[in-house]
C-alpha cells in the first residue's frame, strides 16, 4: 500500500480539514473485516438451521411426495448456499492476499 501514496521528502505534519475523518486504511480494513466475519458467521448459522429444518421436514413427510420434494429442495438449496458462502470466503482471502489486506 505504500506505493499508492504520495511521499514527500522530509517530516511534514499535515493536519486534515476540520470534520474530515482521519482513520486511514486501517480503520476501513477493520470495518470490512468485522462486517465480512459477521456476515459469513450469520450465513453458516442460517445454513445449519435450514439443513436441520429440511431434515426434520424429510423425516416428518410420512411418504407424501410433495412434502418429500419440498424437504429435498430445502436441503439442496442449503448446501448450495453453503457452497456459495465458502466460495466467497475463499475469493475474499485471495483478494486480500493480492492486495495485502488481512480481512480475517
Amino acid at each position: 500500500m505504500e506505493y499508492l501514496s504520495l511521499q514527500l521528502p522530509g517530516d511534514y505534519q499535515i493536519a486534515p480539514v476540520a470534520g474530515m475523518p482521519s482513520g486511514g486504511v486501517g480503520s476501513v480494513e477493520n470495518i470490512i473485516s468485522s462486517a465480512v466475519t459477521i456476515l459469513i458467521t450469520i450465513a453458516v448459522i442460517l445454513t445449519i438451521f435450514f439443513l436441520i429444518w429440511g431434515g426434520i421436514q424429510w423425516i416428518t413427510s410420512g411418504g407424501d411426495k410433495a412434502k418429500l420434494e419440498s424437504a429435498r429442495k430445502r436441503l439442496i438449496f442449503a448446501l448450495i448456499g453453503l457452497t456459495v458462502v465458502l466460495s466467497s470466503f475463499m475469493i475474499i482471502n485471495i483478494f486480500g492476499g493480492v492486495f495485502g489486506i488481512d480481512f480475517f
